[in-house]
């Protein structure tokens, strides 16, 4: 009896120690936090969580990357009846939101791709220089543009979050690991950019970590470890009174 037992903890523990070797690296597993206001005053806290993998149609695209579920824990604190989770993100609380990145471009006559306001208006460069024009950043220049799409919001080809940041780097579009290193992002609500819907927001100074497959296989590898120790002893008692 006592050797079945010994044999089926011994099978365990080389099925975890199998899975925990084939387990991604915990170490990359990362949650960026940020925190900030908008004009009006609500305060706008959301994660990004860096070890979502690009898909399509991003993939394979310097100029467009696609991570969807990647913004969590968006929350509107201090709303108004125009900007709260419920307006914003179609559901209270806030679903998972898919992240599209891509370059800040515009059309022949001026207006940026694919992006209206306050209920259809377009919108040139300018414009965005008005609205953020002590954010830090020149539309002028080279800008990526994050969009966020909640998954219980109302069916539209429009973002419900856009943001923006100064750069060309084509890491920051297919790689959300590359995203640690901005400190500060502005950007807006579409449907509220002319309503004080614009907003600043830092990277706060830690980043919470993702709970991996592994450290839970590495878990229960200390479990079966535990349990293996404790049946020799029981065995060297057993040997003792006979």
């Amino acid at each position: 009896m006592m050797n079945k037992a010994f044999k089926k903890i011994v099978g365990v523990a080389v099925l975890i120690t199998l899975a925990v070797s084939m387990m991604p690296d915990a170490a990359q597993a990362r949650r960026v936090r940020y925190s900030g206001r908008s004009i009006n005053g609500q305060i706008i806290d959301f994660d990004i969580n860096a070890t979502v993998p690009e898909q399509s149609p991003g993939l394979g695209n310097d100029n467009l990357g696609y991570f969807p579920g990647a913004i969590q824990d968006f929350n509107i604190a201090l709303p108004s009846s125009d900007i709260s989770n419920l307006a914003i993100c179609g559901e209270d609380p806030c679903p998972l939101g898919d992240l599209t990145i891509s370059r800040l471009t515009t059309e022949a006559d001026g207006s940026v791709s694919n992006l209206n306001i306050d209920g259809g208006s377009t919108v040139t460069l300018n414009s965005l220089q008005n609205f953020f024009f002590d954010g830090g950043i020149n539309f002028l220049g080279n800008v990526l543009r994050y969009d966020i799409s909640f998954l219980g919001g109302a069916t539209s080809n429009q973002p419900n979050v856009v943001w923006f940041v100064q750069s060309d780097d084509s890491n920051l579009i297919n790689n959300l690991a590359s995203f640690d290193g901005v400190n500060r992002i502005v950007g807006f609500f579409p449907s509220q950019a002319s309503s004080g819907g614009t907003f600043t927001i830092d990277r706060q100074n830690t980043s919470q970590p993702v709970p991996e497959p592994s450290t839970v296989a590495a878990s229960l590898l200390s479990v079966g470890a535990l349990g293996m120790r404790s049946l020799l002893q029981h065995r060297k008692r057993l040997k003792k009174v006979s």
